[in-house]
């Protein structure tokens, strides 16, 4: 089971690559749950990635969680979604569930799974602390690190591109990428030397993004082997808050991450008040008022500076026009010492050993068997 586009490449993909590596007869079924992060397209990317036997949407999904799946299931393995369909989908088909996570929500639901793989050692001696057993729980490393392809930056002197990731949601991507285009032009009206970059997710069709870029001075990465050759040539990426962080986290690449508010009720957030924001009326007035609050309890809104605890990598939040953002970016590309810090943080925070995939697929395993 997985949500967004974050979960299902960085966490689900790899781990059913190493399910079918480890019992190559294993039958493997995708359940995409409602989700406020989804795209939309997860249902045909999963398709595409030929991982999975059969990949379940939504309103399946729904339909499962009410009236129980086939009884053959062998397990049931959260990565990413709400707790509550994983365990109500296990508990209707009378087998196990496994939860990967990284934060301790689960604790409140621990007693639905019998085992939690946790993504730090950190995060499992909290989850023993707050009551899981300590038997159910077993830390397996972080699943990103098995879903992103390292990259070689290339010499300091040929690093003159800036990346832009303006998300992987059509409706936040057809807003944001003119913004962030426009920010690249300001940019290269001062310093001429810097190459444009944009990196669509897959999760975006080739209209969105055409659409998006039009006549504009941009190299679009559209294949992997264009996206590590734009990664290792990046100086600094400009991107939204999201798992794009942590990916460019893994990989070393500095960045700006930029929180636009123009309008706070594009902003998707957790549980209830998501819902309920949705209402025609008041319900822009309500997100409005739950992402002021929210904002003002967040010490950083970049997962990479949440993780570590202090400002990594550099953020702008609020309604700064793009001229500001560009002198902000310009500002940064003309500093590289502090460029090289921000490599040699990201690379000192965030080295995550590969093999956390393979880690969870035993687990699964020894469970069922």
């Amino acid at each position: 089971m997985s949500n967004g586009p974050g979960e299902l490449t960085g966490w689900a993909f790899p781990l059913a690559r190493a399910l079918r590596r480890l019992d190559r007869g294993v039958s493997l079924h995708l359940a995409l749950p409602p989700c406020q992060y989804a795209t939309g397209r997860e249902h045909q990317v999963a398709e595409s990635s030929e991982l999975f036997d059969r990949v379940y949407g939504p309103a399946e999904v729904v339909r499962l969680a009410l009236t129980g799946p086939r009884p053959t299931s062998r397990c049931v393995v959260h990565v990413g979604g709400d707790l509550w369909y994983a365990a109500r989908l296990s508990r209707r088909a009378g087998c196990p569930a496994v939860a990967y996570v990284e934060r301790d929500l689960i604790t409140r639901r621990h007693r639905a799974f019998a085992r939690i793989a946790a993504h730090t050692d950190g995060l499992a001696e909290q989850l023993v602390r707050r009551g899981v057993p300590a038997d159910k729980v077993r830390t397996v490393g972080d699943l990103r690190a098995d879903a992103v392809e390292a990259v070689e930056p290339a010499p300091e002197a040929e690093q003159n591109v800036l990346l832009l990731l303006p998300g992987s949601r059509p409706s936040i991507f057809c807003d944001l990428a003119p913004l962030m285009l426009e920010v690249g032009r300001l940019v290269r009206a001062r310093l001429p030397e810097v190459e444009l970059a944009l990196a669509p997710s897959p999760f975006l069709t080739e209209e969105y993004v055409h659409a998006a870029v039009r006549e504009q001075q941009v190299f679009v990465a559209w294949t992997p082997a264009q996206r590590r050759a734009v990664l290792a040539r990046t100086a600094l990426a400009v991107t939204l808050p999201g798992t794009s962080n942590v990916e460019l986290g893994l990989l070393g690449v500095p960045m700006l991450v930029w929180l636009p508010l123009y309008d706070p009720s594009r902003v998707p957030l957790e549980g209830l008040v998501e819902w309920l924001s949705r209402v025609p009326g008041f319900g822009r007035v309500l997100k409005a008022w739950a992402v002021e609050r929210g904002l003002r309890r967040l010490h950083y809104v970049s997962p990479v500076n949440a993780a570590v605890g202090e400002p990594v990598v550099d953020e702008e939040v609020g309604q700064a026009p793009p001229s500001v953002v560009a002198s902000r970016v310009v500002g940064l590309l003309e500093d590289r010492p502090h460029l090289r810090r921000v490599r040699d943080r990201l690379r000192h925070h965030f080295h995550r050993p590969r093999g956390a995939s393979e880690r969870l697929a035993r687990t699964v395993l020894e469970l069922v068997s």
